[in-house]
């Protein structure tokens, strides 16, 4: 009896699992899935050996617990990635040794193929980044096959939608173009946004990518957010892509269809390579950092950037060459350096960028092989693994295509990749019936007019009812004042509008003419002579200050090195000044005509080009009309208002000049006030 007590527990023990996902509900021994460490250290980096990531995360290794997986890790495997040894026990891993954790598992993670263990991985499972397109993929391959491993390529998932979740490529493309802006502005060590401060103007830099792949959209999206001007290209036509991220795009005046297979891009010919070299170089001049993306799997990066076109660059400018392991998209790139040339151009040849942020791509790649694993193992979790892994390739065409394109050899014969499905052409753009109909329902011809006319007879009767009981002059005016200040209002630019207020006020300063008229008129009034005198001074703080302020703010919007000669504009004042003293019949013309300078100074707003030309048509007008109106007024009420003038404008222009540029809205504002 004593014997049997303590064989119960005995049996009971050995029957309980070691560990907490030891026990599958198929009673089979549970898939051990290792972690190996890439072979790091800072010492590396200078012999560009070993890889700050890895393979597997605690999160995402507590997530394959829960199917069933023993996940077993190599100490330090995620020292240098951001994750502790510490943390991986918590998520329930184990930490061994490097012989141990090949010795004990079934399935191997290793971002880079540790050839030096192969002898020791016969019958193992490897899941890596081989490449096996490439000749280097090939060689390792070779060696797996010879060495008894069941070789796993990570980069071989097919494009197709089922796959992007497993897709490493596109994961760690977006990490590195997003590393690459980080590298670019480090390097290039100024503003990307414009700024206006009160140690001066900055204007944004302008960033250029090439390639608009996962990368190239990722740079995109990083420069756009940190304030710099993108123009991007792709040997595709991807411009609505780039359009929808805020970026212009670069087109190349050569017509060739560069989608090849499997969606990524394909070679172009040398006629098309031929121009768009030379739109390049014109670019080159103009941008500071050029980020280059565009690779063809298995064959050398395109030369997008010549040494030529390198030499046209500012100095201190940035290139990063995101193909420098392909030999790069600039004939300069150096691969793994960085190094400026004679002109001053920085050029950054890193093959490692996605790894320089390990802790981001680390996480994205473990999640990928997660679902690389449900992918094969389904509903069947852990357990089935294996043998739906070995299934679909026994099973041959009718077997899941991304399982026969990852597994490079297995039984120490290669397993031939199958061709990569071609991508669904783009269906036609077709109109739904419904949206046919309302199109035509809108475009209905005679409902548009009907609706048209109700509209116009309801807006005459309510013109006719303004005008009842209003002298037929002042309704003129009004109503053709009106319709002339609304059509050039409506056409200015939206990045004009703070101008145009500033333009707009120093118009409205023309009170000043209504001040000058109410002095000579109030008689001994005292009351409205002093509010006439105030009125023309407070006006004249408006007219001067209103136009220094814009024209402050519209040289925000010069470029360097661009001349301005829109000052021709004011020598019309000049005529003004003639025609009071020589024709005083004309003083009444020289109103009007004043006036509809200022509403061509408005109009003048309505572009960038003409903006500076439409504040000098400002001045004029606002200049003819005080001098109209001072050529019609008594010596006297010359003599009193003249130092009024002086004095408001006196102030207007020491504020208009002194006030700070990233003040000159709040500025505006206080002009209107």
């Amino acid at each position: 009896q004593r014997s049997l007590a303590a064989l119960v527990p005995a049996t009971m023990a050995a029957a309980a699992p070691l560990l907490a996902n030891d026990g599958l509900a198929s009673g089979q021994a549970p898939v051990v899935l290792g972690v190996l460490h890439e072979g790091y250290s800072p010492d590396a980096r200078r012999e560009h050996t070993g890889d700050q990531r890895v393979s597997m995360v605690p999160a995402v290794a507590q997530q394959l617990a829960k199917d069933g997986y023993q996940v077993v890790v190599e100490l330090g495997a995620g020292t240098f990635s951001g994750f502790t040894d510490e943390a991986y026990q918590a998520a329930g891993c184990s930490m061994l040794s490097r012989q141990a954790v090949i010795q004990k598992a079934q399935v191997l993670f290793a971002i880079e193929p540790p050839l030096r263990d192969f002898g020791s991985m016969r019958g193992k499972i490897l899941i890596s980044w081989v490449g096996r397109l490439l000749d280097t993929g090939k060689e390792i391959v070779k060696q797996a096959a010879a060495a008894g491993v069941t070789l796993i390529d990570v980069t071989a998932v097919p494009r197709i939608t089922i796959a992007q979740k497993l897709d490493v490529l596109s994961s760690q493309a977006k990490v590195a173009g997003h590393r690459a802006v980080v590298e670019a502005t480090h390097a290039f060590g100024r503003f990307h946004t414009a700024e206006m401060t009160a140690a001066g103007k900055y204007p944004p830099s302008q960033t250029f990518i090439l390639g608009c792949g996962v990368a190239g959209l990722a740079a995109i999206g990083t420069s756009k957010a940190l304030g710099s001007v993108v123009r991007a290209w792709d040997v595709r036509d991807v411009a609505d892509q780039v359009h929808s991220m805020g970026a212009k795009w670069v087109s190349v005046d050569f017509k060739e269809d560069g989608a090849g297979e499997g969606g990524y891009a394909k070679e172009s010919s040398d006629a098309f390579k031929k121009a768009q070299q030379e739109t390049f170089r014109k670019a080159c001049e103009e941008v500071d950092i050029i980020i280059t993306t565009a690779a063809i799997p298995g064959k050398r990066s395109p030369l997008l950037i010549t040494k030529e076109a390198v030499k046209c660059m500012k100095a201190g400018s940035v290139i990063v060459d995101l193909a420098a392991i392909g030999g790069g998209n600039c004939e300069l790139t150096k691969k793994d350096e960085v190094y400026t040339t004679e002109n001053g151009v920085t050029i950054i040849g890193y093959t490692d960028l996605s790894a320089r942020m390990a802790n981001q791509a680390s996480a994205m790649y473990a999640q990928n092989m997660a679902n690389l694993l449900k992918h094969v193992h389904g509903k069947e979790k852990a357990a089935g693994f294996i043998s739906n892994l070995y299934g679909h390739l026994e099973a041959g065409e009718q077997g899941d295509i991304v399982s026969r394109s990852i597994v490079c050899c297995r039984d120490g014969q290669p397993v031939t990749m199958p061709p990569p499905p071609q991508p669904t052409p783009p269906k036609p753009k077709t109109v739904a019936p419904v949206a046919k109909a309302e199109a035509a329902k809108a475009a209905d011809p005679l409902k548009s007019a009907a609706i048209g006319a109700a509209v116009l007879v309801v807006g005459i009767l309510g013109l006719l009812g303004l005008g009842e009981g209003v002298k037929t002059s002042l309704l003129t005016t009004f109503l053709l004042a009106g319709a002339a200040g609304y059509q050039a209002v409506w056409g200015v630019a939206h990045a004009l509008h703070t101008p145009l207020m500033s333009v707009t006020n120093a118009i409205s300063g023309m009170t000043a003419i209504g001040g000058l008229l109410l002095m000579q008129r109030s008689g001994n009034a005292i009351a409205a002579q002093i509010l006439a005198m105030v009125a023309v001074a407070a006006s004249a703080v408006n007219i001067i200050g209103g136009f220094v302020v814009s024209q402050r703010m519209l040289n925000l919007f010069k470029k360097p090195g661009e001349e301005d000669y829109s000052a021709f504009m004011l020598i019309p004042g000049l005529v003004f000044v003639y025609v009071s003293w020589a024709d005083p019949e004309l003083l009444p013309p020289m109103l009007s005509v004043s006036a509809l300078l200022c509403i061509a100074a408005i109009g003048g707003l309505a572009t960038m080009r003409t903006a500076n030309s439409g504040c000098k048509f400002g001045i004029c007008g606002v200049f003819g009309a005080l001098v109209a109106t001072f050529a019609s007024l008594p010596e006297d009420i010359v003599g009193m208002a003249t130092p009024l003038m002086i004095i408001g404008g006196s102030i207007g222009l020491v504020w208009g000049m002194r006030v700070s540029p990233i003040a000159l809205p709040q500025t505006v504002a206080a002009f209107h006030s």
